[in-house]
């Protein structure tokens, strides 16, 4: 018999299938930016709801009411902790503040802002303050959590939102384009480094949401024609719908998953 062939009880099961515990993020901490409203919202509450305990950050405290609430509301345990990640240089010291009131487990770095404009019409000061938000905030934050959980030894899960953007080409959102496929050459890198220590990196990429970053975008019949004829589903998707593949990214159920695009478009790339 082959070693195989010898394995019996939960060692034959370990070997070939997946428990649903592992799926479960109960014990987890789990670190939310933009937590306050939209998708971020939604992958915090989920994460709540998959049993882990989360901080959820945004700019303001009172856009993260509501998200502490819905947590609770089911039983879960949330933080809110208001920053601005703009300001690059208190970043990790609110990792450090985090992090000492609780090791820091999972990171999911929804936060971003989208200037729409024409490439040729960005001023200086609006390419910085998305490339601030979108690219510098995320990779700077991901550097002082997984130094965190590097020194003490703890494996971790990085989770950024990149978007249809980072694969191909969109009208009037050079800089945003710019900041998201920044995200997959990030997640990338730290994958290759921190993989050896159990430190995961991974970028989702959404497709057509209802947000308030698409509101502007969507308000126009024609172009949410065009938009949801190009969507092999016909729908925009729903945050629950996204937030799934977060919990599963920061589960152990992904744990052989690292610097990976996974894109939950209602197959619009693959048309």
């Amino acid at each position: 018999m082959s070693d195989g062939d010898e394995a019996t009880g939960n060692d034959r099961y370990d070997e070939i299938a997946i428990s649903p515990a592992a799926f479960s993020l109960a014990g987890r901490h789990v670190l939310v930016t933009g937590a306050g409203r939209g998708l971020g919202q939604g992958m915090a509450v989920s994460a709540g709801l998959a049993g882990a305990s989360v901080t959820a950050l945004a700019r303001s405290a009172d856009q993260l009411e509501e998200t502490v609430r819905l947590i609770r509301d089911r039983g879960g345990e949330c933080v809110a902790h208001a920053a601005d990640l703009s300001d690059l240089e208190g970043i990790a010291e609110h990792a450090a503040a985090i992090e000492d009131r609780l090791p820091i487990d999972g990171v999911v770095h929804a936060a971003g802002v989208q200037i729409r404009k024409a490439a040729i019409d960005y001023t200086l000061s609006e390419w910085r303050r998305v490339q601030s938000v979108n690219a510098d905030a995320p990779f700077f934050l991901s550097s002082a959590v997984a130094r965190a959980q590097q020194a003490a030894g703890r494996p971790g899960s990085h989770v950024f939102v990149g978007s249809l953007a980072s694969t191909i080409g969109l009208p009037r959102g050079a800089a945003y384009a710019a900041s998201k496929t920044a995200l997959l050459g990030m997640a990338r890198s730290l994958s290759t480094e921190l993989s050896s220590v159990g430190i995961r990196a991974n970028v989702i990429g959404p497709g057509y949401f209802p947000t308030q970053l698409t509101a502007d975008l969507l308000s126009d019949p024609a172009n949410l024609r065009r938009i949801l004829g190009r969507i092999p589903m016909g729908r925009m998707g729903r945050p629950a719908e996204l937030a799934g593949v977060v919990v599963f990214l920061l589960s152990d159920a992904a744990r052989y998953i690292t610097g990976q695009l996974i894109n939950v478009d209602g197959g619009w790339l693959g048309a």
